[in-house]
């Protein structure tokens, strides 16, 4: 007789527990609060457009490379179809002259040195660390991609204090600008690594083609889903997991229980706080999370074709700073769609310009559904006027805008504070990847972005394949993954 697994949540990380549940023969039952399946990984239509939430680049989109066999397994790959890009991102100076990013080690190598003649030994140190870059990490063992990061030189240098050994000026405050301060080298160094390698393409369709074709797996496999279904309580016996209680009453029973959701309503919430220890206490009462966003998505009645397409986006400065909850901003970072034909009408594109932002201004403004509305269509105003400064006539061909707040991404997708991809990445994070136990707890495992810092698609299903291969084991199973 098959064993029973609760899984509670719907994202990438769920869909991917269920499916290695089902191959390893588990009776395997989903239970998401959203009516579609994903997560953060997920898109959304309005008036004939379609805004992408989660979509840059995914890990894994060459055959041979690490992560890439995770996507054959769960009916992702070979079947879609892959944009390979040749820019990371473009970025003007006041003075409109750009940088740009090129994906390609090689060019991007004498992109620089002809701007900086000047600084040819520390730009060599850095375009000879992406070739060296080795990504072939066992992607049966999780931790070890954090270890490989944490453990690099690179790690213990900030992309701002590598800017500092530049001695030419545009190059070294367009380095910043393109790759923010704070950040471990290592991270910006791994992302121009499989760009280099064309290893980390684009999926045309966006995050809904991914979801959609790893739902569809998921069910062929025989895994049940069930939508618009809020957890309430974690059931519990002689301290053991037994199942889930849902919002209206209904209990499940089962004979393990995974939540691929939000790690604090987990812990806090459906388990009401009784299977902690200091480091889990510590970590939630002083959390360091991804800052979230307000998401401004703008269809527009034009082709762009002045603007290449990028990864991470088109960054130039405002002449007039916007206002965005209560900051003032002086760049616009555009995202443009034209490279995918699914997103927008013929010669039309989607727009999404996405700032950080402050969780406690929303959360309080939300409190008076009025204001909350007016400032997300005050910041649409500013966002349009922003870009009339840079693309003249645009504010008469906008015929959609939508804007998203993170109280948008917490009400859909329950992640705390609206942090989509839950702890911030920094040295210390990159060595402390959170057990997927609790203490004094069996029966049970948490997987995801709450116990996998850093977030993203290739972790999220990642860890759903490692939690089945932990139950396996408990079980004493030998775990099989299988390809359709």
């Amino acid at each position: 007789m098959e064993k029973s697994i609760a899984i509670i949540g719907g994202g990438l990380t769920g869909l991917s527990a269920g499916s290695y549940g089902r191959m390893n023969r588990y009776k395997t039952t989903i239970f998401e609060m959203h009516r579609i399946a994903g997560g953060v990984a997920t898109a959304w239509k309005r008036k004939g457009y379609t805004i992408d939430g989660a979509m840059n680049w995914l890990m894994g989109s060459r055959p041979g490379t690490s992560f890439y066999h995770f996507w054959e397994e769960l009916g992702a790959a070979p079947g879609w179809e892959i944009y390979d890009h040749d820019r990371q991102s473009i970025t003007e100076d006041r003075e409109g002259k750009a940088f740009t990013v090129f994906c390609d080690a090689d060019r991007m190598e004498n992109y620089l040195l002809e701007i900086a003649p000047e600084d040819e030994a520390a730009i060599k140190e850095l375009m000879g660390a992406v070739r060296s870059f080795d990504l072939a990490v066992p992607t049966d063992k999780p931790s070890e991609l954090y270890s490989l990061l944490g453990r690099s030189k690179w790690s213990q240098v900030t992309t701002k204090q590598y800017a500092e050994r530049f001695r030419n000026p545009f190059l070294r405050e367009m380095f910043v600008a393109a790759f923010g301060e704070d950040l471990p080298l290592s991270m910006p160094l791994m992302t121009l690594a499989v760009q280099n390698q064309k290893s980390a393409g684009y999926v045309i369709g966006g995050a809904c083609a991914l979801v959609n074709s790893i739902e569809k797996r998921y069910k062929a496999l025989g895994g049940e889903i069930h939508f618009d279904t809020r957890v309430e309580k974690i059931l519990v016996e002689n301290h053991k997991a037994a199942g889930i209680k849902l919002a209206d009453g209904t209990e499940h029973h089962a004979d393990w229980v995974i939540s691929a959701a939000d790690g604090r309503t987990t812990i806090f919430d459906m388990l009401d706080g009784k299977y902690i220890d200091d480091e889990i206490k510590n970590r939630y009462e002083h959390p360091n999370l991804f800052a979230p966003l307000v998401y401004v998505a703008l269809g527009a009645n034009r082709k762009f074709d002045d603007v290449a397409p990028t990864i991470d986006g088109f960054r130039y400065p405002l002449r007039k700073p916007c206002t965005v909850a209560g900051k003032e901003r002086r760049f616009l970072n555009l995202h443009l769609y034209s490279f995918d034909p699914t997103l927008a009408p013929p010669g039309k594109n989607v727009v999404v310009v996405a700032f950080g932002t402050d969780y406690d201004y929303w959360k309080k403004l939300r409190e008076n559904p009025d204001a909350y509305d007016a400032e997300k269509e005050e910041i649409a105003d500013e966002v349009i006027a922003g870009l009339e400064e840079r693309f003249p006539g645009i504010t008469t061909q906008i015929e959609m805008r939508d804007v998203a707040t993170p109280i948008t991404w917490e009400r859909y997708t329950g992640n705390w504070r609206g942090a989509y991809e839950g702890w911030m990445l920094d040295s210390k994070s990159l060595m402390s990847e959170m057990k997927k136990t609790l203490p004094g707890l069996d029966n049970f495992l948490m997987a995801g972005q709450w116990v996998n810092p850093g977030g993203g698609m290739p972790t999220a299903v990642w860890s759903g394949n490692q939690t089945i291969q932990t139950i396996c084991k408990k079980d004493g199973k030998k775990f099989i993954a299988t390809k359709p």
